[in-house]
């Protein structure tokens, strides 16, 4: 309102208020207009009042720190009929991200079997590859608990990026041993040059994106809270999935070729035994 309409109460009760008639009333013929003390600003959303209630938190994580408030307000208070708490903020987006990841990653995750399959053309290969995403998990779980960082958005971003780069050198690697393979080269000999032969582009895949990252997992600049969960979390996937691929990805190989034999082995001499009736069955 302008000025002279809300200089005190008097001024408020002029104010002219439209009937259904279309005539003006003024505002203390349908109102008793007293100063109380009020709120300073008066929040709304959805056609509903709040008081919004803000802090900071500080050498704690997020979740924690909200539910541990929740425990406390739930036992100590009661509110009237109608009131209700809600927690916004970046807890009710943390919350809200993590319902969408967990509909998200396991879809991607049949995504990237299903891309897998039409690559090698087997499933064997494919878990084989799907394999390195433990190994690469590992690295990043541990390099959140060290540093003390908890698990975020940004943090839950970084262990996709790891699984993505994991996987890259799995398919190398499988993909290096089955060409040597099916040239005739024996089973041992494919898997020992394979894995040497992909070495050098699996740790310059690795190694790089990790390399590339330390400075963002040391910040401690104004925004770098929202990379380092990211930074470190790829830092860590990446140092532990780069060895753990180049030696388990090979053994993987060959335990599960030592098993497709041992399968075919007795519908092989099945095959024979039918063919021939003069074989011992």
């Amino acid at each position: 309102f302008l000025p002279q309409y809300r200089q005190d109460e008097n001024s408020i009760g002029q104010i002219q208020v439209n009937s259904p008639e279309g005539v003006g009333i003024p505002l203390k013929q349908l109102a008793n207009i007293v100063r109380q003390t009020g709120a300073f600003m008066i929040y709304r959303e959805n056609h509903e009042r709040y008081i919004p209630i803000m802090f900071s938190i500080r050498d704690r994580d997020l979740v924690s720190t909200i539910q541990e408030a929740q425990r406390h307000l739930q036992a100590r208070i009661t509110l009237p009929e109608g009131y209700h708490l809600e927690w916004a903020g970046q807890y009710d987006q943390l919350v809200k991200e993590q319902q969408r990841l967990m509909i998200v990653v396991p879809l991607t995750m049949l995504l990237i079997l299903f891309l897998l399959y039409l690559t090698f053309g087997s499933f064997r290969y494919a878990f084989i590859v799907l394999a390195t995403v433990p190994f690469a998990m590992i690295g990043g779980v541990l390099s959140l608990v060290l540093t003390q960082t908890p698990f975020s958005i940004s943090a839950a971003v970084g262990f996709i990026s790891t699984l993505g780069i994991a996987i890259l050198g799995g398919v190398l690697i499988v993909s290096s041993i089955r060409e040597l393979e099916q040239k005739g080269t024996p089973l041992l000999e494919a898997i020992l040059s394979g894995a040497e032969m992909q070495m050098r582009p699996v740790l310059m895949a690795t190694l790089g994106a990790a390399l590339g990252l330390v400075p963002a997992a040391i910040a401690s600049g104004i925004g770098s809270e929202a990379q380092k969960p990211l930074a470190r979390v790829v830092v860590g996937g990446m140092l532990t999935a780069t060895f753990l691929i180049l030696f388990v990805v090979p053994i993987l190989y060959q335990l599960s070729s030592k098993f497709k034999k041992a399968t075919d082995l007795p519908s092989e001499e099945q095959a024979l035994s039918q063919e021939d009736p003069s074989l011992p069955k």
